[in-house]
């Protein structure tokens, strides 16, 4: 790279930079504020002898426009069909296109510039998983070089390597306090993709590299990642309480101490609290947990059934299974546990309602046809429309983010797999083989599901990605129920 060494800002919140690379083909400019005098360096206006600033018409005829412009045009339609995104500069994952591959990107161990702590190793490790379990990215081995400065990547090692982008750090630990510097290259164009810095306490050091991996996702793909989200599940063990822990198994802790059963727990929009079933008061209600200081209260008590509770995105709304008048039916309700409306009608028990990400339908089960199968309905009401046809017992929907398609538990050959369909009720596919899952959860992204497996034994909690390639053990403890928080 031939550009100059970049500065960092200096102060102690975390701060994003971009780098001014030079002009090559694809340029993207930078939203830096000296991104423009970049471009006036390139695209400088036409002058005449004289210096002065010359008119369209002095040299641009309009003929000469008409055949410039269908020229120009030939060859955009001939690049856009032949040359390969990698070939135009573009460092980028198109998530639209079904046969994508992985991108090959290096992750070297992160150099230290002081004595002691944590290693470069460990650090650059929950990078690498992060972007593994992404399903997007193959992690090329690399070893570490602590003699290459990170302003000064050798982009002829990594082309020969195979490698398409490359992350170098440097950290230091000051006390109490990490300071890191990370960077993110694209190798074929020889430049600065991205750069961050981050100030932290030592202890938070994975949410620290969390969160640049969720930067580094965004600008591969244009989308933010999610790897500094919580999941919460409820235990399997002797107390039967709502844990969370990150979202690939580090940091569990026990959010409840109810001593009693609970039941799918689902966080709010703005991650503050989890609602989750409860038979606290000897009865399945619905309850609410402060997750910051651990205060429950009753939101629904009515006789009968209070279960499956399911925030809608905007938090304003709470869509539940309720039975105090019968047969399980889906209501909407206030987060304080009043009323709104009753969604579903029929004959049918009505369970497990999920909402769609822009909040105008809700999918949910119902055994109105003899066996359970997933259904969709309007919040404003009207007929429900039927979405699984491909098998004969079908639970547990949840909406992904996206909006196109939804993640299920379906029985097959006397065990529970999960599948997804298309919210038309088309591209029925089966993600998981081994053992008996339930209970599937899409990460806010919408590149990774969380659910319940049989696999080893015990029911645990397991992360794979979206297509089912990956899938790995995360909650060391028997769980079921995952639900993903919002983004921090």
């Amino acid at each position: 790279m031939t550009g100059q060494p970049m500065s960092f800002a200096a102060h102690s919140g975390p701060s994003d930079w971009t780098g001014l690379p030079q002009t090559a083909p694809g340029f993207r400019p930078s939203t830096h504020k000296s991104a423009s005098s970049v471009e006036k360096d390139y695209f400088q206006p036409r002058r005449d002898h004289c210096g002065h600033r010359a008119t369209r018409g002095a040299w641009w005829s309009r003929r000469s426009k008409r055949a410039f412009t269908l020229l120009l045009s030939c060859v955009l339609l001939a690049l856009c069909v032949s040359v390969p995104e990698s070939a135009l500069g573009k460092l980028i994952i198109d998530l639209r296109n079904p046969n994508r591959g992985k991108m090959p990107i290096a992750i070297p161990d992160f150099v230290s510039g002081s004595s002691g702590g944590i290693s470069g190793n460990a650090l650059a490790d929950v990078l690498r998983n992060d972007l593994y379990l992404s399903g997007l990215f193959h992690v090329v081995q690399a070893p570490s070089d602590n003699s290459t400065p990170i302003d000064r990547p050798d982009f002829d090692r990594w082309a020969q390597a195979g490698v398409h982008a490359v992350v170098l750090a440097h950290f230091e630990t000051r006390g109490d306090q990490l300071v890191l510097e990370a960077r993110l290259y694209d190798v074929p164009m020889r430049r600065l993709e991205m750069g961050k810095r981050l100030t932290g306490r030592v202890v938070d050091h994975r949410l620290m590299i969390h969160r640049f991996g969720e930067r580094v996702m965004e600008a591969i793909t244009g989308v933010q990642g999610c790897f500094s989200c919580k999941i919460a599940f409820a235990g399997q063990t002797e107390s039967r309480e709502i844990f969370a822990m990150d979202y690939d198994g580090k940091n569990l802790g026990q959010l409840t101490r109810a001593r009693t059963i609970v039941l799918s727990p689902d966080w709010s929009p703005d991650g503050r609290s989890i609602i989750f079933t409860g038979y606290g008061n000897g009865r399945p209600d619905l309850w609410s947990l402060d997750v910051a200081t651990g205060r429950l209260q009753v939101v629904s008590s009515r006789p009968g059934l209070n279960a499956s509770g399911r925030y809608s995105p905007r938090g304003d709304a709470i869509a539940v299974s309720l039975t105090f008048n019968g047969i399980p039916k889906i209501f909407l309700i206030t987060p304080h546990g009043d009323i709104i409306k009753r969604l579903t009608d029929g004959r049918g028990n009505d369970i497990s309602p999920t909402w769609s990400p822009d909040g105008a339908s809700i999918a949910y089960v119902s055994d109105q046809a003899g066996s359970p199968q997933i259904y969709a309905i309007g919040v404003q009401g009207g007929e429900a429309t039927r979405l699984t046809l491909d098998t004969n017992y079908n639970t547990d929907p949840d909406w992904s983010p996206q909006g196109d398609t939804l993640a299920f538990t379906a029985r097959m050959n006397g065990r529970f797999q999960i599948c997804t369909i298309r919210t038309d009720g088309t591209d029925f596919r089966v993600l998981t083989t081994q053992g008996s899952n339930q209970e599937p959860a899409w990460s806010p992204d919408g590149r990774m599901i969380a659910f319940s497996s049989t696999r080893r034994g015990r029911r645990e909690i397991f992360v794979m990605d979206a297509s089912g390639e990956i899938q790995v053990p995360v909650s060391g403890i028997a769980g079921k129920a995952p639900a993903w928080s919002p983004r921090n």
